[in-house]
């Protein structure tokens, strides 16, 4: 068990990057490990193949291949681990994402500040457990939003604010014809049948990142959250 740190309402977890001390945020919003420039430097990695990235916003930027040589998190170690430097995060901010989650499952207990990597599977079967898809690297579950199903949504405990909705996902919601249209009031269940927290999103005219939608899981109505990518399940 670590004793969790929060970066606004997202987890964070005391991690050693080639032997330095950071903090890093539990994202499965994030498809790869992420530095910013200067967690990077502290830690004494290489800047390697600069990759093109595009913002949201349509702004690009650089993202750097880089490789950390001994990463450890509580009894957790791994060798030569993949990550990527970017130039689009604040400075000391570090996204432990899919290359951490797929090989440790992890616990989040939101109302204690504590988190479990390899809880028990008692644990974890006791929770609300439903499938995710892990083809893209990121959760795609599906939510109840304002009471109607939406599939093919990202699971993100790495966002604040709500999240986005393509218009055309078949909620409720307010549709934007173009760009983005905020503000719109939602009612966010992670099951059927589970507790309702009332969020504010954003809606899209076109499917945001190729999905149906991208929405916060550090949510009122969630306590806990299992991330268990080899079983293939996000539990609440």
């Amino acid at each position: 068990m670590i004793g969790s740190g929060l970066d606004g309402t997202r987890a964070t977890i005391p991690v050693q990057v080639d032997g330095h001390t950071e903090r890093c945020v539990l994202d499965t919003g994030a498809s790869v490990m992420l530095l910013s420039q200067d967690v990077a430097r502290d830690a004494g990695l290489q800047f390697g193949t600069p990759l093109q990235e595009i913002a949201p916003d349509g702004r690009r930027y650089a993202d750097y291949q880089t490789t950390i040589d001994t990463f450890a998190a509580g009894s957790f170690t791994a060798n030569n681990l993949p990550a990527r430097i970017s130039s689009n995060l604040p400075s000391n901010v570090m996204l432990c994402g899919y290359d951490f989650l797929s090989r440790v499952p992890t616990l989040i207990d939101r109302d204690h500040n504590q988190v479990t990597l390899f809880p028990a599977s008692g644990t974890v079967d006791r929770m609300h457990c439903s499938p995710i898809d892990l083809t893209p690297r990121v959760p795609l579950g599906s939510i109840d939003v304002n009471g109607k199903r939406i599939d093919n949504v990202v699971l993100d405990s790495g966002m604040t604010g709500g999240g986005v909705l393509w218009g055309g996902a078949g909620s409720n919601l307010m549709p934007a014809q173009y760009g983005m249209n905020c503000g719109q009031n939602a009612a966010i269940a992670f099951y059927d049948g589970g507790p309702v927290a009332r969020t504010s999103l954003c809606t899209s005219g076109q499917r945001p990142d190729g999905y149906n939608g991208v929405i916060e899981t550090n949510l009122s109505n969630v306590h806990q959250i299992a991330i268990d990518y080899p079983g293939k399940r996000i539990c609440f």
